[in-house]
C-alpha cells in the first residue's frame, strides 16, 4: 500500500543528492529480494492435491471490470492533491499532480514505512511551478487528510466490522494516533512544538555533558531542528490559509482518500472474481481488505514487501485456497502497487533525467551567462509565469520567517548553552 509521507525537510530542486540515491538504491534491492524471495517460498509450497491456476477457469468478464477500476485510485489521489492546490497554488495542472502522485507512489515502493513518497511529489510539484514551501504544505495536508481518513478506517474495523484482524489494531492504531496528534500540535500550537525541540536539544546538551563526552554533532543536530521547525510553521502557516480559504475542501480530500481506500480494496475483490474464487461477499472482502491497509501503513520493509504477502495470505486463508494463493497476491500487489509505482518511478526518472541535462549544459556556459536557472520546469515548457500568491499570504509568509529568524538564533543559543 501506498500513501504519500511528507519529506522531514524541504526537497531539493536539483534531485536527490548521491546519498539519498544509494539509499533509494538500497531500498530497491532490498524491495525486489523480499518480493522474489515471499513469492518463491508461496509457489514453492503449491502441493499437486492442491486447487491451482488454470486458464479455464478465469472469468475474462472481471478482466474489464479490474481495468476499467484500476485507475480509479491514483485518479482519487491526484484530484485530492489538485482540491489543495487549487486554494494555495491556483492554476496548477492537473496533469502536474497527477504525475506527483505516481512519483509518490514509486519512491514509497523504495522506502521504509513508505516515508520517502513525499520527497518524490514534492519534486514533481515543484517541477510544475510550485515553490518547495508550498509543495510540502500540500504534501502535509493531503497526508494529514490520509491519516484521518485511515484512523476513521481502523476504528471501524476494530469497533464495528468485527473482522478477525481486529485485535491487533491495539498494536496498530498507536503510531497512527501518535501522529495524529503531533500533526494536530503542530498545527495548533507551533510555538509549543518549537519549544519542545529546543528543551530536546538542551536535554541532548546535557546527558553529553553528565557522561564527559564532546559535543561533536551539534551543528547537525542545529540544522535538523532548523529544517523541522520551519517544516512546521510552513505548515502551520500554510494549512490555516487553506482552511481559511477553502474549508470545504478539506472535507472532499478526505472523502477522495476514503475512495482511494475503496478502490484498494475493491480491486481486490475482482482479482478473486477474475481467478473463479466466489465464495466471499463484497462486504467480507472490502472488511479485510481495509483492516490490511490499515496494518501494513507503518510496515517497516520498502513498499510492505514481504509483509504484504503474509499478511494477506493469512487474513485471506478461509476465502482464498492454498493451490490459487500466489496468484491472488501477485494480481492483488501488481494492480495495487507494481503499475503505479512503476509509472511514478519512470516519469520521475525521465524528469530527473531532464533536470540533469539541464544542469549539465548550464554548467558548460560561460558565467555571464548562468543568472538565468535552466532547471526543466513544467513551467519554462509551456512558457508561463508562476501564479504569485496573494498579499495575505506573503504577510504570513512574512511573519513565520520573523519567527524562524527568532527560531535560529534561540536554536544557536540552546547548541552554545552549557
Amino acid at each position: 500500500m501506498k500513501m504519500n509521507h511528507p519529506a522531514v525537510s524541504h526537497a531539493d530542486p536539483h534531485g536527490p543528492s548521491p546519498s539519498r540515491r544509494l539509499k533509494l538504491a538500497l531500498g530497491g534491492v532490498v524491495f525486489i529480494l523480499l518480493t522474489a524471495s515471499i513469492f518463491f517460498y508461496q509457489f514453492s509450497r503449491i502441493e499437486p492435491s492442491q486447487e491451482t491456476f488454470t486458464c479455464r477457469g478465469l472469468h475474462f468478464e472481471y478482466l474489464w471490470l479490474m481495468l476499467l477500476c484500476l485507475p480509479f485510485d491514483t485518479l482519487a489521489s491526484g484530484l485530492r492533491i489538485w482540491l489543495v492546490c487549487r486554494v494555495l497554488q491556483p492554476g496548477t495542472e492537473f496533469w502536474t499532480c497527477l504525475k506527483a502522485e505516481w512519483a509518490n507512489s514509486g519512491i514509497a515502493m523504495l522506502t521504509p514505512s513508505q516515508t520517502g513518497g513525499g520527497f518524490g511529489q514534492i519534486y514533481m510539484l515543484h517541477r510544475g511551478g510550485l515553490s518547495v514551501s508550498t509543495a510540502t504544505t500540500i504534501s502535509l495536508i493531503t497526508f494529514l487528510a490520509t491519516l484521518v481518513t485511515l484512523l476513521g478506517v481502523g476504528l471501524y474495523c476494530a469497533l464495528v466490522s468485527g473482522t478477525s484482524l481486529g485485535s491487533l489494531f491495539s498494536l496498530a492504531i498507536w503510531p497512527l494516533t501518535i501522529v495524529v496528534g503531533l500533526m494536530t500540535l503542530a498545527l495548533l500550537w507551533p510555538g509549543l512544538f518549537r519549544v519542545a525541540v529546543f528543551q530536546s536539544l538542551k536535554a541532548y546538551g546535557g546527558i553529553l555533558d553528565l557522561v564527559r563526552r564532546p559535543r561533536s554533532q551539534p551543528d547537525r543536530l542545529e540544522g535538523t531542528a532548523t529544517k523541522l521547525i520551519d517544516l512546521v510553521y510552513a505548515y502551520h502557516n500554510g494549512t490555516w490559509r487553506f482552511v481559511r480559504k477553502g474549508k470545504g475542501h478539506f472535507i472532499g480530500v478526505c472523502i477522495l482518500s476514503l475512495v482511494f481506500i475503496l478502490s484498494r480494496c475493491l480491486m481486490a475483490f475482482l482479482c478473486l472474481r477474475f481467478l473463479g474464487i466466489g465464495n466471499s461477499t463484497l462486504g467480507e472482502v472490502l472488511q479485510i481488505q481495509m483492516a490490511l491497509l490499515f496494518l501494513l501503513y507503518f510496515a517497516p520493509t520498502p513498499g510492505s514487501s514481504g509483509l504484504a504477502e503474509i499478511f494477506s495470505l493469512s487474513a485471506m486463508a478461509a476465502i482464498v485456497p492454498a493451490g490459487l494463493a500466489p496468484y491472488y497476491n501477485l494480481l492483488w500487489r501488481a494492480s495495487t502497487l507494481y503499475l503505479p509505482a512503476g509509472l511514478g518511478l519512470l516519469f520521475l526518472t525521465l524528469a530527473l533525467t531532464k533536470d540533469t541535462r539541464s544542469i549539465v549544459r548550464r554548467r558548460s556556459l560561460p558565467r555571464s551567462d548562468r543568472a538565468q536557472p535552466v532547471l526543466s520546469l513544467e513551467v519554462r515548457v509551456h512558457r508561463r509565469p508562476r501564479p504569485v500568491p496573494p498579499a495575505s499570504f506573503e504577510k504570513s509568509t512574512l511573519e513565520g520567517h520573523n519567527e524562524l529568524r527568532e527560531t535560529r538564533s534561540m536554536t544557536w543559543n540552546v547548541a552554545a548553552a552549557p
